[in-house]
């Protein structure tokens, strides 16, 4: 019993022993090691969109598609919208914003792309293209007019209207994700 009472004793005087000078080197080298590694968490979105733009405004998609899907435009801009409301520090406005988007669907349209030995199709694919204009209110060089495209292959025994939601929202994403680099990313 008297050992085990003699070494808490002993790590007890250990602590208090610590001499204000160790102390502070401790504090000093905690202090670096959670500071050192809290610069290590980047976020990408936080980094590459300029601290000088407060806002953003998306005019409502246009459909100029051959093929028409009533609910395309909308929910192209709709997403788009929670892309940068979700992923930026900027602001939503109705119009003017610091960075101005339209943009235009130029194709919504399926092809076969797998055919069998048998000349019938076994994989069909969604294209979507999309027209973006950015306008940069702050630096008229980051303005820019693109066009980006995107597609995903289904099964052509699948009735298109029972996969067509999925594949558009698999298609809007990337495309999104597309635009979102072109416009923050500096690429």
């Amino acid at each position: 019993m008297s050992k085990i009472s003699n070494n808490n004793k002993q790590n007890k005087m250990h602590w208090h022993n610590i001499t204000p000078l160790k102390l502070v080197y401790y504090s000093f080298v905690l202090l670096v090691i959670l500071s050192s590694s809290a610069c290590k968490i980047y976020r990408f979105t936080d980094a590459a969109v300029d601290p000088n733009l407060k806002t953003f405004s998306i005019a409502q998609t246009t459909n100029i598609a051959t093929l028409q899907n009533p609910n395309a435009a909308p929910n192209f801009t709709d997403q788009l919208k929670d892309k940068f409301i979700s992923n930026t520090r900027l602001t939503l406005v109705n119009g003017n914003g610091d960075l101005d988007f339209s943009a235009t669907i130029l194709e919504y349209n399926i092809e076969p792309v797998a055919i069998t030995n048998t000349e019938t199709t076994a994989q069909n694919r969604l294209n979507i293209s999309v027209k973006v204009e950015c306008i940069n209110k702050l630096d008229a060089k980051k303005n820019y007019t693109q066009t980006f495209r995107d597609g995903e292959n289904f099964d052509a025994n699948a009735m298109f209207s029972s996969v067509e939601s999925g594949l558009v929202n698999t298609i809007y994403d990337r495309l999104i994700q597309q635009i979102f680099n072109k416009t923050f990313g500096n690429w």
